[in-house]
């Protein structure tokens, strides 16, 4: 959802360090794919324990993009937090812009909630309106069993 201005190599260790300690509300999950020796993006559950419902975030590498590697990485992901954390739903926040992602959660049975106008504010003072999207665990398995 954000871009940074820079992410050096110090600051990827320690977002590393942090995520692997697997503490508190979120949780989060490299994607790593056979022949690409770094892992290509990950996945995250933020907000899990809590009355509210957590929210999916993704960040999936240029070199794997529209190739169904991010499908499977939030798949798996929705899926843990339905069957291992016992969410009782699950909701994610998209650029409005970002057809490809929207599409990856409507064929995993999310549905489109609203929209949030001016929500996100890149560095150079560019506005974006960012739609809210929600699944159920009825809503997903149900999607997901006809793959």
């Amino acid at each position: 959802m954000e871009q940074r201005e820079s992410f050096e190599m110090q600051n990827a260790i320690g977002w590393t360090e942090h995520a692997a300690k697997q503490e508190g509300e979120d949780r989060k999950y490299a994607i790593e794919v056979p022949g690409i020796e770094q892992p290509i993006g990950f996945t995250a559950l933020y907000g899990l324990f809590r009355q509210t419902a957590p929210e999916l975030g993704a960040l999936i590498g240029d070199e794997v993009r529209g190739k169904g590697v991010g499908r499977w990485a939030e798949r798996l992901t929705v899926t843990k937090a339905f069957e291992e954390f016992g969410a009782h739903r699950v909701y994610g926040r998209i650029p409005s812009f970002n057809t490809a992602a929207k599409r990856v959660v409507a064929a995993q049975g999310w549905q489109h909630e609203g929209t949030m106008p001016g929500h996100i504010k890149r560095p150079d003072g560019t506005v974006l309106d960012c739609d809210v999207w929600g699944v159920s665990p009825e809503q997903f398995f149900a999607a997901v069993a006809k793959w």
